[in-house]
């Protein structure tokens, strides 16, 4: 069986686990050995690795997802680069391309990130077509793997939210994503997440979702995006996944000063990640879907209100 530290990330702290011990783990959780211990071993592993928390979490009593989260006015500005469409233990998984983000998510101190869904492939054998076969790591190894992997940046993020591909476990009454969100200790929602980040005076509102739909062509997937504006408003930024290819729109909106009852602009971004999948090779590819591109979307929140957002178009330039 190919062993998980084949797609851990390269680190100088020795703090990962060797190929004898993830087995060893690994083979604790398929006997059932000692669940506690195993999973004291888990968290062994994340708390270590663990960054410092610089940002602070609140989880209202509420009707609604809601997360408050203040960031230390020393910054100088914060970079949102969530992780949605990970696909990790698909074979066509970009696994060189997210272990230099990750190294990135974790050495660059201003950015913040989430997990949008989609984390690991997490295909059985009654996914559509041949999904169970395009793995490289069974579901129970892309679990303990993406574990390992995100726990060098678990300080930093916000939330969780499930995609599509975790959902096929939860029409078994499973919920793989918010066990993952568990281990990682951070705040899990099952669909949507309403986050206030307060900083310098600012309150930004995001409103994410993983995202869903099949829509190919660029009025369908700009369409998608905006899937929530008849009803979640005003937001700052609409940030989903999903579709695997890229957007970034800016949506003009007004808001209420709540002392005066003045109006005033609060424009919004509207935005699709790309994912970490690879075209060719994959179920997209024999249903001809159109190819998105790979990688990070990312936005910076600036001290005056301004929200600047980056996509970035890869390839050489022969």
């Amino acid at each position: 069986m190919l062993c998980v530290s084949a797609f851990l990330v390269e680190a100088e702290d020795r703090l990962i686990p060797t190929a004898q011990e993830t087995e060893e783990l690994l083979a604790s959780l398929r006997a059932h050995k000692d669940t506690k211990a195993t999973t004291d071993q888990l968290l062994k592993w994340i708390r270590a690795r663990r960054g410092k928390e610089r940002i602070k979490r609140v989880r209202p009593e509420s009707e609604f997802p809601e997360l408050l989260v203040t960031v230390p006015d020393s910054w100088d500005a914060i970079q949102l680069a969530p992780l949605f469409d990970v696909h990790m233990g698909h074979a066509r998984h970009d696994a060189e391309m997210f272990a230099r983000h990750l190294r990135w998510l974790k050495d660059t101190p201003n950015v913040l990130t989430f997990n949008g869904g989609d984390l690991i492939e997490n295909a059985s054998k009654v996914s559509v077509g041949s999904g169970v076969y395009e793995q490289d790591l069974d579901p129970q190894h892309q679990l303990v793997a993406s574990l390992l992997q995100l726990s060098g940046i678990a300080h930093k993020m916000l939330f969780a939210l499930p995609g599509n591909h975790e959902d096929r476990t939860d029409v078994m009454g499973f919920s793989v994503a918010s066990w993952i969100a568990a281990l990682l200790e951070i705040p899990y929602f099952p669909d949507y997440a309403f986050t206030t980040i307060q900083w310098r005076g600012n309150r930004f509102r995001l409103l994410a979702h993983h995202g869903t739909g099949a829509a190919q062509t660029a009025g369908g997937q700009r369409m998608a995006a905006r899937k929530d504006l008849s009803w979640a408003k005003p937001f700052d930024i609409f940030w989903t996944g999903h579709l695997h290819n890229p957007l970034i729109d800016v949506l003009f909106q007004t808001d209420f000063d709540q002392e005066t009852g003045r109006i005033f602009e609060r424009n919004g971004v509207i935005l699709i990640s790309p994912s970490y999948l690879k075209f060719f090779g994959t179920y997209a590819a024999k249903k001809r879907y159109p190819p998105g591109s790979r990688g990070l979307a990312a936005v910076t929140l600036r001290p005056d209100g301004r929200i600047d957002s980056q996509i970035h178009a890869n390839g050489r330039r022969l």
